[in-house]
Protein backbone atom coordinates (compact mmCIF):
# COMPACT_ATOMS: atom_id res chain seq x y z
CA UNK A 1 0.00 0.00 0.00
CA UNK A 2 1.35 3.28 -0.88
CA UNK A 3 2.05 5.21 2.27
CA UNK A 4 1.86 9.00 2.38
CA UNK A 5 5.08 8.63 4.82
CA UNK A 6 5.82 12.47 4.33
CA UNK A 7 2.73 14.09 4.52
CA UNK A 8 2.78 14.07 8.62
CA UNK A 9 6.07 15.73 8.14
CA UNK A 10 4.58 18.59 6.19
CA UNK A 11 0.95 18.80 8.34
CA UNK A 12 3.55 18.85 11.66
CA UNK A 13 6.00 21.34 10.65
CA UNK A 14 2.79 23.65 10.04
CA UNK A 15 0.91 22.83 13.22
CA UNK A 16 5.07 23.50 14.96
CA UNK A 17 4.99 26.71 12.98
CA UNK A 18 1.86 27.88 15.28
CA UNK A 19 3.19 26.82 17.97
CA UNK A 20 6.65 28.32 17.78
CA UNK A 21 4.72 31.89 17.21
CA UNK A 22 3.27 31.35 20.26
CA UNK A 23 6.48 30.59 21.48
CA UNK A 24 8.40 33.64 20.23
CA UNK A 25 6.02 35.61 21.55
CA UNK A 26 6.80 35.01 24.95
CA UNK A 27 10.07 36.96 25.36
CA UNK A 28 11.64 40.00 25.96
CA UNK A 29 11.97 42.49 22.92
CA UNK A 30 15.78 41.62 22.98
CA UNK A 31 15.28 37.82 22.96
CA UNK A 32 12.47 37.72 20.38
CA UNK A 33 14.47 39.68 17.75
CA UNK A 34 17.40 37.31 18.48
CA UNK A 35 15.54 34.46 17.95
CA UNK A 36 13.79 36.02 15.13
CA UNK A 37 16.52 37.10 13.20
CA UNK A 38 18.14 34.28 13.54
CA UNK A 39 15.79 31.96 12.28
CA UNK A 40 15.30 34.42 9.29
CA UNK A 41 18.98 34.03 8.47
CA UNK A 42 19.04 30.63 8.77
CA UNK A 43 15.94 30.14 6.76
CA UNK A 44 16.75 32.85 3.73
CA UNK A 45 20.39 33.86 4.00
CA UNK A 46 22.68 31.04 5.05
CA UNK A 47 24.48 28.56 2.24
CA UNK A 48 26.60 26.54 4.33
CA UNK A 49 25.96 24.92 7.57
CA UNK A 50 25.55 21.20 8.90
CA UNK A 51 22.29 20.52 11.00
CA UNK A 52 21.36 17.64 13.28
CA UNK A 53 17.88 16.68 14.04
CA UNK A 54 15.88 14.15 16.13
CA UNK A 55 11.27 14.14 15.92
CA UNK A 56 9.81 12.26 17.96
CA UNK A 57 5.63 12.62 17.69
CA UNK A 58 3.83 9.96 20.51
CA UNK A 59 0.04 9.38 21.28
CA UNK A 60 -1.36 8.96 24.67
CA UNK A 61 2.28 8.12 25.81
CA UNK A 62 2.78 5.87 23.01
CA UNK A 63 5.89 6.58 20.32
CA UNK A 64 4.63 6.24 16.73
CA UNK A 65 7.05 7.91 14.99
CA UNK A 66 10.55 8.54 15.40
CA UNK A 67 12.99 10.55 12.41
CA UNK A 68 16.75 10.98 12.96
CA UNK A 69 18.55 13.56 10.05
CA UNK A 70 21.31 14.75 9.32
CA UNK A 71 21.55 17.73 6.67
CA UNK A 72 24.75 19.26 5.32
CA UNK A 73 24.60 22.06 2.99
CA UNK A 74 27.47 24.05 1.06
CA UNK A 75 26.06 26.49 -1.61
CA UNK A 76 23.99 24.59 -4.43
CA UNK A 77 25.26 20.87 -3.01
CA UNK A 78 24.32 19.41 -0.45
CA UNK A 79 23.86 16.01 1.64
CA UNK A 80 20.93 14.44 3.69
CA UNK A 81 20.60 11.26 5.69
CA UNK A 82 17.39 10.36 7.45
CA UNK A 83 16.60 7.39 9.27
CA UNK A 84 12.86 6.63 10.39
CA UNK A 85 11.28 4.00 13.40
CA UNK A 86 7.47 3.53 12.50
CA UNK A 87 5.39 0.45 14.45
CA UNK A 88 8.79 -1.13 14.32
CA UNK A 89 9.43 -0.99 10.76
CA UNK A 90 13.15 1.31 9.56
CA UNK A 91 13.21 3.23 6.99
CA UNK A 92 17.31 4.86 6.24
CA UNK A 93 17.58 6.81 3.31
CA UNK A 94 20.66 8.66 1.99
CA UNK A 95 20.80 11.52 -0.70
CA UNK A 96 23.55 13.88 -1.91
CA UNK A 97 23.87 16.26 -4.58
CA UNK A 98 27.19 17.46 -5.79
CA UNK A 99 28.02 19.45 -8.66
CA UNK A 100 24.59 19.46 -10.05
CA UNK A 101 24.50 15.49 -9.86
CA UNK A 102 21.62 13.93 -7.76
CA UNK A 103 23.00 10.81 -6.33
CA UNK A 104 20.15 8.91 -3.42
CA UNK A 105 19.16 5.29 -2.25
CA UNK A 106 17.12 3.67 0.57
CA UNK A 107 19.30 1.01 1.76
CA UNK A 108 16.44 -1.38 1.57
CA UNK A 109 17.57 -0.52 -2.20
CA UNK A 110 20.04 -3.10 -4.37
CA UNK A 111 20.91 -0.54 -6.24
CA UNK A 112 21.57 3.77 -6.21
CA UNK A 113 19.56 5.85 -8.37
CA UNK A 114 21.37 9.09 -10.15
CA UNK A 115 20.42 12.29 -12.17
CA UNK A 116 21.91 15.39 -13.83
CA UNK A 117 24.55 16.20 -15.06
CA UNK A 118 24.67 19.95 -14.74
CA UNK A 119 27.97 21.51 -13.78
CA UNK A 120 28.13 23.62 -10.39
CA UNK A 121 28.77 27.05 -12.25
CA UNK A 122 25.46 26.36 -14.18
CA UNK A 123 23.25 26.31 -10.61
CA UNK A 124 22.56 29.16 -8.78
CA UNK A 125 23.07 28.87 -5.19
CA UNK A 126 20.28 28.36 -2.60
CA UNK A 127 19.20 29.01 0.81
CA UNK A 128 17.21 26.75 3.13
CA UNK A 129 14.31 27.27 1.48
CA UNK A 130 15.02 27.31 -2.01
CA UNK A 131 13.72 30.47 -2.53
CA UNK A 132 14.77 33.56 -4.20
CA UNK A 133 15.07 36.32 -2.21
CA UNK A 134 15.32 39.15 -4.73
CA UNK A 135 11.35 38.10 -5.44
CA UNK A 136 9.38 41.01 -4.67
CA UNK A 137 6.26 38.04 -3.71
CA UNK A 138 9.07 36.43 -1.46
CA UNK A 139 10.16 39.04 -0.10
CA UNK A 140 6.59 40.79 0.63
CA UNK A 141 5.77 37.18 1.92
CA UNK A 142 8.49 37.50 4.26
CA UNK A 143 7.40 40.69 5.22
CA UNK A 144 4.12 39.51 6.51
CA UNK A 145 5.42 36.81 7.86
CA UNK A 146 7.52 38.98 10.59
CA UNK A 147 4.55 41.58 11.03
CA UNK A 148 2.39 38.70 11.77
CA UNK A 149 4.45 37.34 14.41
CA UNK A 150 5.64 40.87 16.06
CA UNK A 151 1.62 41.31 16.10
CA UNK A 152 1.10 37.96 18.43
CA UNK A 153 3.81 38.86 20.39
CA UNK A 154 2.33 42.47 21.06
CA UNK A 155 0.15 41.15 24.07
CA UNK A 156 2.72 39.22 25.68
CA UNK A 157 6.00 39.75 27.61
CA UNK A 158 8.66 38.74 30.17
CA UNK A 159 8.23 35.00 29.82
CA UNK A 160 11.24 34.72 28.14
CA UNK A 161 14.32 33.87 30.75
CA UNK A 162 17.61 33.38 29.76
CA UNK A 163 19.41 30.07 31.14
CA UNK A 164 23.33 30.64 30.91
CA UNK A 165 26.02 30.32 28.26
CA UNK A 166 27.31 27.07 26.54
CA UNK A 167 30.33 26.72 23.87
CA UNK A 168 29.86 30.28 22.93
CA UNK A 169 26.09 30.92 22.60
CA UNK A 170 23.95 32.28 24.81
CA UNK A 171 20.58 29.98 25.67
CA UNK A 172 17.36 30.94 26.42
CA UNK A 173 14.09 29.48 27.32
CA UNK A 174 10.64 29.79 27.31
CA UNK A 175 7.69 27.83 28.95
CA UNK A 176 4.00 28.54 28.03
CA UNK A 177 1.31 27.08 30.02
CA UNK A 178 -2.23 26.36 28.45
CA UNK A 179 -3.69 29.53 29.59
CA UNK A 180 -1.63 31.20 27.90
CA UNK A 181 -2.04 30.38 24.69
CA UNK A 182 -3.01 33.16 22.45
CA UNK A 183 -6.46 32.64 21.27
CA UNK A 184 -5.40 33.22 17.52
CA UNK A 185 -3.05 29.94 17.64
CA UNK A 186 -5.64 27.88 19.14
CA UNK A 187 -7.95 29.01 16.37
CA UNK A 188 -5.56 28.64 13.88
CA UNK A 189 -5.30 24.78 15.02
CA UNK A 190 -8.88 24.22 15.13
CA UNK A 191 -8.95 25.05 11.73
CA UNK A 192 -6.29 22.96 10.60
CA UNK A 193 -7.87 20.02 12.51
CA UNK A 194 -10.85 20.73 11.07
CA UNK A 195 -9.36 20.40 7.46
CA UNK A 196 -7.41 17.04 8.23
CA UNK A 197 -11.04 16.03 9.23
CA UNK A 198 -12.88 17.12 6.12
CA UNK A 199 -9.78 15.90 3.92
CA UNK A 200 -11.51 12.41 3.22
CA UNK A 201 -8.50 11.49 0.92
CA UNK A 202 -8.96 8.11 1.77
CA UNK A 203 -12.73 7.90 1.57
CA UNK A 204 -14.20 5.55 -2.03
CA UNK A 205 -10.57 4.28 -2.28
CA UNK A 206 -8.87 0.97 -3.25
CA UNK A 207 -5.61 0.61 -1.57
CA UNK A 208 -2.79 -2.16 -1.96
CA UNK A 209 -0.71 -3.25 0.66
CA UNK A 210 2.45 -3.74 -1.55
CA UNK A 211 1.69 -3.26 -5.64
CA UNK A 212 4.66 -4.58 -7.10
CA UNK A 213 4.65 -7.61 -4.17
CA UNK A 214 0.89 -8.66 -5.25
CA UNK A 215 2.11 -8.35 -9.03
CA UNK A 216 4.90 -11.25 -8.73
CA UNK A 217 2.30 -12.99 -6.41
CA UNK A 218 -0.31 -13.41 -9.26
CA UNK A 219 2.35 -14.42 -11.98
CA UNK A 220 3.44 -17.37 -9.67
CA UNK A 221 -0.36 -18.57 -8.82
CA UNK A 222 -1.56 -18.19 -12.34
CA UNK A 223 1.70 -20.25 -14.35
CA UNK A 224 2.81 -22.57 -11.19
CA UNK A 225 6.37 -21.15 -12.08
CA UNK A 226 8.43 -19.89 -9.17
CA UNK A 227 10.49 -16.44 -9.48
CA UNK A 228 14.11 -16.62 -8.69
CA UNK A 229 14.84 -14.93 -5.78
CA UNK A 230 17.52 -12.18 -7.72
CA UNK A 231 14.65 -11.89 -10.02
CA UNK A 232 11.96 -10.69 -6.75
CA UNK A 233 15.44 -8.27 -5.45
CA UNK A 234 15.49 -6.82 -8.31
CA UNK A 235 11.93 -5.97 -9.25
CA UNK A 236 11.29 -5.25 -5.60
CA UNK A 237 14.03 -3.33 -4.60
CA UNK A 238 15.50 -1.21 -7.50
CA UNK A 239 17.69 -3.06 -10.82
CA UNK A 240 20.51 -2.78 -12.50
CA UNK A 241 21.19 -2.64 -16.18
CA UNK A 242 22.50 -6.17 -15.39
CA UNK A 243 19.44 -7.49 -14.16
CA UNK A 244 17.46 -6.24 -17.34
CA UNK A 245 19.39 -7.93 -19.64
CA UNK A 246 19.52 -11.39 -17.05
CA UNK A 247 15.93 -11.30 -16.82
CA UNK A 248 14.81 -9.62 -20.29
CA UNK A 249 12.14 -12.76 -21.31
CA UNK A 250 11.23 -13.30 -17.75
CA UNK A 251 10.59 -9.13 -17.54
CA UNK A 252 8.55 -9.69 -20.53
CA UNK A 253 6.26 -12.52 -19.36
CA UNK A 254 5.39 -10.89 -15.88
CA UNK A 255 4.10 -7.54 -17.44
CA UNK A 256 1.80 -9.56 -20.15
CA UNK A 257 0.46 -11.39 -17.05
CA UNK A 258 -0.20 -8.08 -15.43
CA UNK A 259 -1.51 -6.19 -18.49
CA UNK A 260 -4.77 -8.05 -17.60
CA UNK A 261 -6.98 -5.63 -15.74
CA UNK A 262 -7.37 -7.55 -12.63
CA UNK A 263 -7.71 -4.64 -10.64
CA UNK A 264 -11.66 -4.14 -11.76
CA UNK A 265 -12.36 -7.17 -9.45
CA UNK A 266 -11.19 -4.76 -6.58
CA UNK A 267 -12.66 -1.93 -7.80
CA UNK A 268 -16.45 -3.56 -8.46
CA UNK A 269 -15.96 -4.76 -5.18
CA UNK A 270 -15.63 -0.43 -3.93
CA UNK A 271 -18.50 0.05 -6.26
CA UNK A 272 -20.88 -2.54 -4.51
CA UNK A 273 -20.79 -0.34 -1.59
CA UNK A 274 -21.73 2.76 -3.41
CA UNK A 275 -18.05 3.43 -4.05
CA UNK A 276 -17.63 5.07 -0.79
CA UNK A 277 -14.88 3.56 2.20
CA UNK A 278 -11.82 1.71 1.50
CA UNK A 279 -10.88 -1.85 -0.04
CA UNK A 280 -7.58 -2.94 1.31
CA UNK A 281 -5.85 -5.24 -1.10
CA UNK A 282 -2.92 -7.36 0.71
CA UNK A 283 0.27 -8.65 -0.99
CA UNK A 284 -1.29 -12.04 -1.66
CA UNK A 285 -4.41 -10.81 -3.41
CA UNK A 286 -7.22 -11.16 -0.48
CA UNK A 287 -9.00 -7.57 0.31
CA UNK A 288 -11.43 -6.61 2.72
CA UNK A 289 -13.51 -3.47 2.59
CA UNK A 290 -14.23 -1.12 5.57
CA UNK A 291 -16.88 0.72 5.54
CA UNK A 292 -14.78 3.99 7.55
CA UNK A 293 -11.32 5.25 7.91
CA UNK A 294 -11.70 4.49 11.26
CA UNK A 295 -12.72 0.81 10.91
CA UNK A 296 -9.59 0.70 8.51
CA UNK A 297 -6.97 2.37 10.80
CA UNK A 298 -8.03 0.33 14.15
CA UNK A 299 -7.79 -3.42 11.68
CA UNK A 300 -4.57 -1.53 10.00
CA UNK A 301 -2.74 0.38 12.71
CA UNK A 302 0.26 0.14 10.82
CA UNK A 303 -0.62 1.25 7.90
CA UNK A 304 -1.92 4.52 9.22
CA UNK A 305 0.42 5.34 12.32
CA UNK A 306 1.98 8.27 10.29
CA UNK A 307 -1.13 10.06 9.51
CA UNK A 308 -1.96 12.61 11.49
CA UNK A 309 -5.45 12.03 10.74
CA UNK A 310 -5.62 9.07 12.97
CA UNK A 311 -5.10 11.46 16.07
CA UNK A 312 -6.74 15.05 14.46
CA UNK A 313 -10.43 15.51 12.85
CA UNK A 314 -12.32 17.50 14.88
CA UNK A 315 -10.46 20.19 17.25
CA UNK A 316 -6.97 20.98 18.17
CA UNK A 317 -5.74 22.78 20.91
CA UNK A 318 -1.99 23.67 22.35
CA UNK A 319 -1.43 22.67 25.69
CA UNK A 320 2.09 23.56 26.79
CA UNK A 321 5.38 24.47 24.88
CA UNK A 322 8.76 24.50 26.08
CA UNK A 323 11.31 25.69 23.94
CA UNK A 324 15.46 26.16 24.39
CA UNK A 325 17.49 27.85 22.09
CA UNK A 326 20.96 29.21 21.22
CA UNK A 327 21.92 31.70 19.83
CA UNK A 328 26.60 31.99 19.06
CA UNK A 329 27.69 35.93 19.13
CA UNK A 330 27.25 36.18 15.81
CA UNK A 331 23.42 36.32 15.73
CA UNK A 332 23.07 32.33 14.40
CA UNK A 333 21.23 29.46 15.59
CA UNK A 334 23.26 26.66 16.95
CA UNK A 335 20.58 24.77 18.92
CA UNK A 336 16.64 24.40 18.80
CA UNK A 337 14.66 22.02 21.35
CA UNK A 338 11.29 22.15 21.46
CA UNK A 339 8.13 20.22 23.47
CA UNK A 340 4.98 20.92 22.04
CA UNK A 341 1.91 19.41 23.86
CA UNK A 342 -1.69 19.32 22.16
CA UNK A 343 -4.92 18.10 23.09
CA UNK A 344 -6.57 16.56 20.33
CA UNK A 345 -9.99 15.10 19.30
CA UNK A 346 -10.28 12.75 16.45
CA UNK A 347 -12.65 12.05 14.04
CA UNK A 348 -14.36 9.27 16.29
CA UNK A 349 -15.01 11.97 19.03
CA UNK A 350 -12.06 10.75 20.95
CA UNK A 351 -9.58 12.72 23.00
CA UNK A 352 -5.66 11.79 22.91
CA UNK A 353 -2.85 13.91 24.24
CA UNK A 354 -0.36 14.49 21.14
CA UNK A 355 2.98 15.06 21.52
CA UNK A 356 5.93 16.29 19.83
CA UNK A 357 9.57 16.84 20.33
CA UNK A 358 12.13 18.06 18.16
CA UNK A 359 15.80 18.64 19.27
CA UNK A 360 17.97 20.32 17.06
CA UNK A 361 21.76 21.39 16.38
CA UNK A 362 23.64 23.36 14.29
CA UNK A 363 27.07 23.96 13.44
CA UNK A 364 29.66 24.07 10.92
CA UNK A 365 28.96 27.61 9.39
CA UNK A 366 31.04 28.16 6.60
CA UNK A 367 33.12 25.37 7.23
CA UNK A 368 30.66 22.95 5.88
CA UNK A 369 31.80 20.42 2.56
CA UNK A 370 29.72 17.88 0.91
CA UNK A 371 31.54 14.52 0.10
CA UNK A 372 30.52 12.12 -2.94
CA UNK A 373 27.69 9.61 -1.58
CA UNK A 374 29.06 6.03 -0.46
CA UNK A 375 26.89 3.50 -2.08
CA UNK A 376 28.39 0.63 -0.87
CA UNK A 377 28.16 -2.14 -2.93
CA UNK A 378 25.16 -1.25 -5.02
CA UNK A 379 24.38 -1.47 -9.19
CA UNK A 380 23.43 2.42 -10.22
CA UNK A 381 19.77 1.41 -11.05
CA UNK A 382 19.07 1.49 -15.09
Amino acid sequence: MKKRKRLIICLVAGVLILAVSATAAFGSVNGYSRYKEAVKALALETDNFSAQCTMVMTCDGETVMNLETQYAMDGVNNATHSKEWRMGNVSEYYSTRLDGVDTWFNTKDIVYYQSGNLNDSDTAAENLLGIDTDDEMMDRLVNFTEIAADTVMGELKNNFVQVGTENGSTLYQVEIAKNQVPSLVNAGLSLFAYGVGESNYMDGVVQFEDYSALILHRYEQSTGEALPQEFKDGYLKGSSEQWYKTYADLIDKVNASNAENWEDTYYDMLNEKGGKGIVFVSADGSAAYYSTYQEFAAAHPDNVSDDIGVYVGQDMKLETVLCKFGVDNEGRLTSNDLQVTFQTTDQAGDSHTLAITVDATLSGYGTTTIQPLDVGDREKAA
